[in-house]
């Protein structure tokens, strides 16, 4: 089964590594009969910012707790999926088959933002082998170091 064309796009923004288990995640799910998509993935500083500003300085809904250089995003090591209807056109944001696509993720060896405990994220998945911080993300990037090996 292919990957749709916006999960493809998003998943092409993310760390080599990280992308063969996007792509397992989304088919995995679609094998179960869940229609995922991958909504995010790489985000600048500047548009991680954007997102930042919605409910505080711009209008709009509140849709993250990180600045720029404070997400995983920002580091093409973390991407969203999101839960569509079975014709594809209405999205989910709220469905039980988000534990069911954490449940997949996690299997896959992904950190589900599902089981976080300060901050629940049920669409967030990221990977990080090495445990990094995000401050060390940062050192790491600033200093053209690759954040997996």
């Amino acid at each position: 089964m292919a990957i749709d064309e916006r999960s493809e796009k998003n998943i092409q923004t993310l760390k080599s590594e990280v992308q063969p288990l996007a792509r397992r995640l989304i088919e995995t799910a679609r094998e179960q009969g869940i229609n995922a998509k991958v909504i995010s993935g790489y985000r600048s500083y500047a548009e991680q910012d954007a997102l930042y500003a919605k409910g505080r300085t711009a209008p709009g809904p509140r849709v993250t707790k990180a600045r720029g250089g404070y997400s995983w995003h920002n580091f093409q090591i973390a991407f969203d999926v999101g839960i569509f209807s079975e014709n594809g056109k209405e999205y989910l944001g709220e469905s039980p088959d988000y534990r069911k696509v954490g449940k997949i993720g996690e299997s896959l060896g992904l950190e589900w933002g599902g089981s976080w405990k300060d901050f629940v994220d049920e669409p967030h998945f990221q990977y990080n082998p090495n445990h990094l911080s995000l401050a060390q993300c940062r050192e790491r990037t600033a200093e053209r170091k690759d954040l997996l090996a």
